[in-house]
């Protein structure tokens, strides 16, 4: 998973608006290895990085516990 770490204009994804904080790519947009490495790199039109690689956040389920036998 990618944030965006400065605001861009993604020219290659129908010219989508990216803001700092956005997950990269976006919620149903697919994109290459090599626009990674250009948007995450210096080999771009605003030539700085504009996004990063992020730990993916896992849901942790919470630990369920068994029930407690009821004696009546």
């Amino acid at each position: 998973m990618y944030k965006v770490t400065s605001r861009f204009i993604d020219l290659q994804d129908d010219n989508h608006a990216y803001k700092a904080g956005d997950i990269y790519p976006r919620e149903g947009a697919e994109t290459s290895d090599k626009r990674i490495a250009e948007l995450s790199g210096k080999d771009n039109l605003q030539g700085r990085s504009l996004i990063k690689k992020v730990e993916e956040e896992t849901k942790e389920e919470p630990e369920v516990l068994p029930e407690e036998s009821q004696e009546n």
